[in-house]
């Protein structure tokens, strides 16, 4: 039984690996789990990491980084707001870059879980408020080169970047 990856979740792990990232600390999501099947059958060099909490992952990164690894985090917008005082007390003042890849929720009136929906739709102001450079992904078909180009910006700047994938286009998983 095989199936053909999306469209967009093979093109985010086609651009971690551009960027020379070969780990991937995540907390389980799931549309993220697209994105960790394709890992997993075509890059099995990549290290793909399990944390429990969003806070842990960006720790954990912080300190591949500074063994002289590329790290991503991966995980859910309501994740970032666990994460603000990893994120604002130690790489932000400390220029530790990472990529991250978040899986957005509540960004659309299509989201069925109310929860999601004030996280949501307050990651990009909070993001432009920390100083993390972003973009939103804007189609499968860009998702390569959009996280391609966020993370390279990261790793050259030393700064952090974050890829959004809105629901619209996770909830789609056809190729």
């Amino acid at each position: 039984m095989s199936h053909k990856p999306p469209v967009w979740a093979s093109g985010v792990c086609a651009g971690i690996h551009a960027i020379g990232s070969r780990d991937v600390v995540y907390v389980p999501d799931n549309p993220l789990s697209y994105v960790l099947r394709v890992f997993e059958s075509e890059y099995r060099e990549v290290r793909l990491i399990l944390a429990t909490r969003e806070e842990e992952a960006f720790g954990i990164a912080a300190g591949l980084y500074l063994g002289g690894r590329r790290p991503t985090v991966m995980c859910q917008s309501s994740g970032i707001g666990n994460s603000l005082n990893a994120i604002t007390s130690l790489l932000v003042p400390y220029e530790i870059p990472l990529l991250m890849v978040v899986s957005w929720r509540g960004d659309d009136a299509g989201e069925w879980n109310a929860a999601q929906r004030p996280m949501g739709q307050a990651v990009r102001a909070i993001f432009d408020a920390i100083g993390v450079a972003h973009a939103t992904i804007p189609s499968p078909d860009a998702a390569l080169d959009t996280v391609r180009r966020v993370g390279e910006t990261a790793f050259r700047t030393n700064t952090l970047g974050a890829c959004l994938l809105p629901r619209a286009m996770t909830t789609v998983t056809a190729s």
